[in-house]
Parts: structure tokens; sequence; C-alpha cells
């Protein structure tokens, strides 16, 4: 395991508006090959005033960058050369894109319905002699999210296996269309409760991007000490998973009541176990945090000390470390076409992290590291390793900023939106367009809204961090798997269905 050292930002937002929708499909395939390109956001806007438009948002975090490319269709155009077919990180973007649209990407190679999974043709991919098909879902066992999963086997060996999402979906991105902005905050807290903060940031962010409004360093402090609780009781309920995956009983209940200290310490802080209400466009929170720092930090010590011992015990046992070693493999070049983000990406070996690439100045203070798997092997096992990391992490972050909230002794940080000011000088001019990220436990989260003349909702798009991390699930589980190693290689993905379905 290796830790990179967060720097300084002054990120930057430029315009590249195209004279037709392939001009843009060319440009944006160039930056398939740039190594630390991201794709943060593909899909069609709808333009004020005329025709919708298809937008691609290209994060360049070397550069400092991020790049806003947008064409408008001809009159009558219902076609155009497909993105995922030299990206695959659109993949399942262009699936729902083509369902929502029927603007056919031409060459997509598996184009079917997403958005609704009744209406999708059954594929056959496997042929063969002893093949057998298992479908499993979309009702599974406890309270798991609902989802659909088809494995092709051979013998006890997974030869493909096939996920598919979308029971749950609530189109809540239409939903807000019409609502003041400040209101759609309720929507984005509910698009995945266990990222409430994640996508309540990004939320609040797209919107200050918008207005060209930059917030109190107290108020993105306040943003991160939110963040990192969430990221605490989700690694623990991760590792927790885990550990009921080996047939770790005692261990799964132990990071079970881990996670539960961690909720009850976000109840008593906001009223929220789930920390909603807590971020607000422009706003701070209620939380008197002189009166509550020292408390707060003394259980975060005591939560810490029984994770850590369960953990160093979990090392130590055989029969649990076997179960990962070597499991659910993602191989490097699947990370980087396919996009994948958060603790799948970094067990690759890849620093993808928003704190890390477009947060930089913010973090400063709390001398952020990013976990990321030395080795790079990609397997359940490197996930484990880094989630472990990430917590040690989280826990010095916190400690410092809930110190600093405490002493209210803040560093002057830039913006990820500047000011409009900034914005027109870099050549951005997609009218009261604006776009959040922030580092969900899962990993990146987009959030990308337009604001018409009354401050209300014209536009929302959202991107999960597990919508990039779903497609290379199958991969990983067909990459020299048996049907017994599925459950662990699952567990240690951590993947969410609500935030895909929305």
């Amino acid at each position: 395991m290796k830790v990179l050292t967060a720097q300084g930002s002054n990120l930057k937002h430029v315009e590249r508006q195209h004279h037709r929708i392939g001009d843009l499909v060319h440009a944006v395939v160039h930056f398939a090959s740039e190594e630390s390109a991201q794709l943060l956001y593909f899909g069609w806007i709808p333009k004020t005033g005329g025709w919708s438009r298809l937008l691609a948002v290209i994060g360049r975090p070397k550069h400092a960058l991020i790049e806003w490319h947008h064409a408008a269709p001809t009159f009558g155009q219902t076609a155009y050369p497909s993105l995922s077919a030299r990206w695959p990180a659109a993949l399942w973007l262009e699936r729902e894109m083509w369902e929502l649209t029927k603007v056919l990407p031409v060459g997509h190679p598996d184009l079917r319905a997403i958005l609704h999974p009744e209406n999708q043709e059954e594929r056959i991919v496997v042929h063969g002699d002893e093949v057998f098909q298992l479908p499993l879902g979309p009702v599974r066992s406890d309270v798991v999210e609902s989802m659909f999963m088809r494995f092709d086997t051979q013998g006890e060996q997974i030869v493909h296996m096939q996920p598919e999402l979308f029971y749950k979906h609530r189109d809540i991105e239409r939903l807000a269309v019409g609502l003041l902005y400040p209101d759609g905050r309720f929507l984005a807290e509910r698009v995945a409760g266990t990222s409430t903060i994640a996508h309540a940031t990004a939320y609040a962010r797209a919107i200050e991007h918008a207005l060209g409004h930059v917030v109190h360093p107290k108020v993105e402090q306040e943003r991160i000490v939110f963040g990192e609780l969430e990221r605490l009781y989700n690694h623990a309920h991760d590792m927790a998973q885990m550990a009921s995956a080996a047939g770790m009983t005692v261990a799964q209940a132990q990071l079970s009541r881990v996670k539960e200290e961690c909720l009850r310490v976000n109840g008593d802080l906001c009223g929220s176990r789930y920390l909603r209400n807590a971020v607000l466009p422009y706003k701070g929170s209620d939380v008197e945090w002189a009166q509550v720092v020292s408390t707060v930090i003394r259980r975060l010590r005591d939560i810490n000390g029984r994770f850590t011992q369960c953990l160093d015990l979990l090392r130590r046992t055989p029969t649990f470390v076997d179960r990962f070693v070597g499991a659910g493999i993602v191989k490097q070049e699947w990370a980087r076409a396919y996009g994948t983000v958060g603790p799948v990406a970094r067990a690759c070996g890849q620093p993808v992290d928003v704190r890390e690439d477009y947060l930089r100045d913010r973090y400063e203070q709390q001398a952020y590291r990013v976990v990321v798997d030395e080795a790079g092997t990609g397997d359940g096992w490197a996930r484990f390793v880094v989630r472990a990391g990430e917590w040690e992490i989280s826990q010095r972050v916190l400690t410092k900023g809930l110190q600093l909230l405490a002493n209210g002794d803040f560093m002057e940080a830039g913006s990820l939106a500047g000011t409009q000011d900034d914005s027109k000088n870099d050549g951005f001019s997609l009218e009261r367009t604006g776009i959040g990220l922030s580092e969900s436990p899962r990993g990146r989260v987009c959030h990308v809204v337009q604001l018409d003349p009354d401050g209300r909702l014209a536009f929302w798009g959202i991107r999960a961090a597990s919508a990039w991390n779903w497609p290379v699930l199958g991969l990983a589980v067909a990459n020299g798997n048996i049907q017994q190693d599925f459950p662990p290689i699952e567990a240690s993905f951590g993947l969410s269905c609500a935030g895909v379905d929305r």
C-alpha cells in the first residue's frame, strides 16, 4: 500500500462547443487514451430555447481542468456514433440515453433496455456443453437491494455473469424539474440513503457552481467532516458484509456493532443517523461544534479501538484471508477503460479520488492522503486493504477537521466553481449550469444541474459511484472464479443499487 500526498489546486472550467455530435464524440474518444482523464458526465441536456444537446464533461486532474464538450444535433437527427464503442465507461450511460431519447448510438456493443428491465431481451452469451444458466433475483435474501443477476456456469466455474438493475427506478431527476433549488436537496439526500452526505454535497456544489457562489471555508470544512463520518459507518458495514460472506459471524457481529456506534455518533451530532439536513446549498449546519467536538473525538477513538482490533484478528485468520486473495480480480486495463472509482479503482493501483483530483485545496489542512494498493492486484483482498487504510485516514482527517471547527481556524480555500468572473474568463458559458463532485464511500459522485432564471431546476443529472463500478462486477466474477466465490466478491465490491436506479 502506498500513500499519495495531496497538493494545492487551482481548478479551471473550459467550454468546448462542437458543430456536430460526431466531432464531440471524436474529441472525447481522444481522452480515452489519456491515463488520468475521467468521464465525469455524459448525456443529453436541455438547451434553453432550442434543441437538446449532447454534453460530455471530462475531468483532467493532472491539468487541474474540467472540460465541457457539447454539441446540438441537426434537425431530425436520430443517430450519432457511439462513444462506448471506444470508451467502455459510457456503455451503460448510452443504453440509458437510448431508452430515454431513441437517438441511436451507432456501433454500441450491447444496446438493450436498462431503465425497464422487464422489457430487456434475454441475451445468450455462452454456448457449449454442460453450460447451465442460474438466475438470481430480483428479490434476494434479507434486506439486500432488488436487482437481478444471470450466471452462466460450467460445473462450478462461472464463465459469465450479467447484472441487471433499475428494479426500483424512482425517476428522481425528472421529479426535481420545476422545484426551487433549495427544495431539491431533499431529493438529493434520498438518492441513496447510505450516501446521503455525498449526494447532498455534490448537489450543493453544483448549485453553487451554477450561481457562481463561493461558500465560506467553514461550510466546506463541515462537509468534509460529515463526509468522513459517512465513510466510517459505510466501511464498517462493508467489512461486516465481507466477514459474513466468509462465514465469520463473530467478526460480522463486532463490525456491525462498530457501524451502529458510528450511526449513534451521527444521530447525537445532528439529529439524523444518516446525517440528513446536515448539508445545504450556501449554508452551514446548526451544530455547535465547540460544545461537542471533545465528546465526538473521544467516542471516535473508542470506536476506532474496537474496529482495528477486529481487523487485526481478521488479517491473522487464514480462513478469512483465503476467501479474498485472488478472488474477483479487476484487471488494471478494465479499471481504466470502464472508469472505475472508489476502493475498486484504488485496489487496482488507480489513484482515483475526488478529494485528491479536484478538492486538494480544501483538504490541505487535514494533510489528506489517498490510499492505493501498491501491488494493484485488484482482488477482494486489495479492496479490504484499501478500506482498512481509508478508515485510518478518515480518523485522522476527522480529528483534525473537528478541531478546526471547534477553534474556528480556517485557511481560505479556492472554489471548485471559481467566481462568475473567473468562469467567464475561462470561456465557460453554459448558462446557469453547474457541476458538483464529492467522494462517497464507494467513489466519485457527480451532479450536473441547470437552473432557470427563477432559480428552479430545469435539468438534473446524477452519476453515483456504483454506476461506474457495476459494469465491471460481471467481468471480475467470471475471471477464474467458482460459484462459491461470488458472495465474497460481491461483498468486497460494496456496490449500491439505489444510486444507479435513482
